[in-house]
């Protein structure tokens, strides 16, 4: 898990030091991610991860990317997820909204990785909502809904289907030069709906988020 996540946080380097080229400001967000993991033929188990998120807002246009790594390793499981996405922030309500399209994948490996593995790529579409209850706390959710594709089993014949996911966090500012957010995110991936695979996440999160 360290390598990847190392160089992850030196790709987010690069990107926060071509982003003060740009007009915006640039968010590092490193934290950690338990991941539960559970694929419908028998294997369910949690897996420790560490999550960076790299994003960026362009101008006044409040136009904005992410990309997002969780890398771990834990109870016979490796797993690796990643997320680029693209939203547009709204005032909403008293709030801010935020439509987003996005791209991703997901692996799981079982011994290691090396005798049988379930992956898939997935593409779609949703919105996440942020509300401020007072001067330093904030409440987030997200849902978002799309087709998963380019889906393998280890041996089996696979085919995607529809994909969703869902999130909810607390934010506190105030801490220090960032902000702390504890969440949870659940995400339903099909994968082999004739032998009953799906990839099935369900994570709870910590992370610290740095914006300069």
């Amino acid at each position: 898990m360290i390598p990847v996540i190392a160089a992850a946080i030196t790709l987010g380097a690069s990107l926060g030091a071509s982003g003060l080229a740009l007009a915006g400001t640039t968010s590092i967000d490193i934290g950690y991610d338990n991941v539960g993991i559970r694929l419908g033929n028998g294997i369910s188990a949690s897996v420790p991860s560490g999550k960076l998120t790299v994003g960026h807002a362009f101008g006044t246009t409040n136009y904005g990317v992410g990309f997002d790594l969780v890398d771990g390793a834990g109870n016979g499981l490796t797993y690796q997820h990643l997320q680029v996405s693209a939203d547009k922030l709204l005032p909403f309500d008293g709030g801010k909204l935020s439509p987003e399209v996005m791209i991703g994948g997901s692996r799981v490996g079982i011994a290691g990785g090396n005798s049988y593995h379930v992956s898939t790529a997935y593409a779609g579409f949703g919105a996440s909502y942020s509300y401020p209850i007072g001067r330093y706390v904030s409440l987030d959710g997200n849902a978002a809904m799309g087709r998963d594709f380019a889906t393998h089993v280890t041996g089996l014949h696979a085919v995607g289907g529809l994909f969703y996911q869902a999130g909810a966090a607390v934010d506190f500012g105030g801490a220090g030069p960032g902000m702390f957010t504890v969440g949870y995110e659940y995400r339903h991936l099909p994968i082999s709906i004739s032998n009953g695979i799906h990839l099935d996440t369900s994570g709870f999160q910590a992370r610290y988020d740095i914006t300069f």
